[in-house]
């Protein structure tokens, strides 16, 4: 279906609640992720929910990879037959979704439920959105960001029980 990369093996085989991936530009990281979320979407029926910090910075990076993901796949385009431009949403066959979002607030992330969430750039995603998608996903939550500098995700997330820290580096794209 794609080449993928050590990165992907380990976020797609994690049992952890939170998937953390901490790595510098280039690393991979995001593209892995997205290939696990294409996996799971075809898998079973799977409702998943990418978040940015707002729809430019989505478009300029995860969305981007993930048509890259999708329009280079035969396959994905077979089981993933639509791809709505105007909302930002993947559709499969078997009634799963993928959409891409962003939330202007906590109030506004409470809307919907999901089986997976991915926060791409989640230093430029405020906590309480986080925590309101984080409480709606009910199976796994993806996060990643370069390691600019500290934020919440330092403090609050990696450490706690039932989350995996995976670091990357250029050598693992």
């Amino acid at each position: 279906m794609f080449d993928t990369s050590v990165l992907f093996e380990a976020n797609y085989n994690s049992k952890a609640d939170i998937v953390v991936n901490q790595g510098g530009s280039s690393s991979g990281k995001t593209y892995s992720i997205l290939q696990v979320l294409f996996i799971r979407l075809i898998e079973s029926r799977n409702v998943i929910t990418v978040v940015g910090q707002d729809i430019p910075n989505l478009k300029a990076g995860a969305l981007r990879d993930a048509l890259d993901i999708y329009e280079s796949s035969k396959e994905l385009k077979i089981l993933i037959p639509e791809y709505n431009k105007t909302d930002r949403i993947f559709s499969a066959s078997n009634g799963s979704i993928m959409e891409f979002k962003s939330y202007q607030n906590a109030q506004d992330a409470k809307s919907g439920k999901r089986d997976y969430s991915f926060f791409n750039e989640v230093n430029g995603v405020p906590k309480p959105v986080f925590e309101q998608i984080h409480l709606r996903t009910k199976k796994q939550t993806f996060i990643d960001y370069n390691p600019d500098a500290e934020f919440w995700v330092h403090d609050e997330i990696i450490g706690q029980p039932n989350v995996e820290l995976l670091i990357s580096d250029h050598r693992h794209n």
